[in-house]
């Protein structure tokens, strides 16, 4: 876990890996976030699964160097058809994980005296389905704004039958390579179709990179956390 703790904080940025990694992922970046965002705790946690995010395929609590977040309640979970058919189990998955980071928010209010509006929930591929289904369930205290690093479509498919409100802004944040990607695998954008399913949505796309979280990316989305 990584964790920076300022004076007084006037406001919290939480990190969720992505499948496969752990906290250090968030590494290379710490820096930047710190000088460009005073008075801001940071933290960056470890997914509690291991092993495996298969269902009956060694998945496991536990300590070890390729962590995840939530299961998938199927072995199919790659295909859209798949995420369609398992999108009701997808979802409770996904909104039990969710729980767990309204807790940890809760906490992190009720320490810094920070009220919703000022934490930001962050993630990249796997931790942004998560970021994602924690502020869609914040209905009656939400979030301001969450950012999404490659945000993954498949885990959203339940959010389709869900009310959601507007009161929270989803910034998808990619780039040119992760997109075109992205629209060969699936023929969709990510970003059009949250925005189908009633989200505030806003898009960053940066020119360079590849498959990795880049610097670039960090940029502009703590660009954005300091207007």
């Amino acid at each position: 876990m990584i964790e920076r703790i300022p004076e007084k904080a006037d406001r919290a940025l939480l990190y969720f890996h992505s499948a496969g990694t752990d906290s250090r992922e968030f590494l290379p970046f710490i820096d930047i976030v710190e000088s460009s965002l005073e008075n801001t705790y940071v933290w960056a946690g470890d997914g509690n699964i291991s092993g495996s995010p298969l269902m009956y395929d060694n998945g496991q609590f536990g300590e070890s160097g390729e962590r995840f977040w939530f299961m998938f309640p199927m072995q199919d979970a790659s295909s859209e058809k798949s995420f369609h058919r398992n999108r009701e189990a997808m979802g409770a998955s996904l909104l039990s994980a969710g729980a767990f980071v309204n807790s940890l928010v809760d906490q992190i209010k009720e320490r810094y005296g920070l009220s919703t509006e000022k934490i930001v929930l962050s993630g990249f591929q796997h931790g942004s389905a998560l970021a994602l289904a924690a502020a869609m369930m914040r209905r009656s205290d939400p979030f301001r704004q969450v950012i999404l690093f490659e945000p993954y479509l498949l885990e959203a498919f339940y959010l389709e039958e869900e009310r959601i409100a507007r009161d929270t802004t989803v910034l998808c944040v990619d780039n040119e390579h992760i997109r075109e990607r992205t629209f060969a695998w699936l023929g969709k954008h990510t970003d059009r179709e949250f925005s189908r399913m009633s989200m505030d949505v806003r898009r960053i796309t940066t020119e360079k990179g590849d498959d990795h979280l880049s610097m670039e990316m960090i940029e502009k989305a703590v660009g954005e956390l300091g207007k």
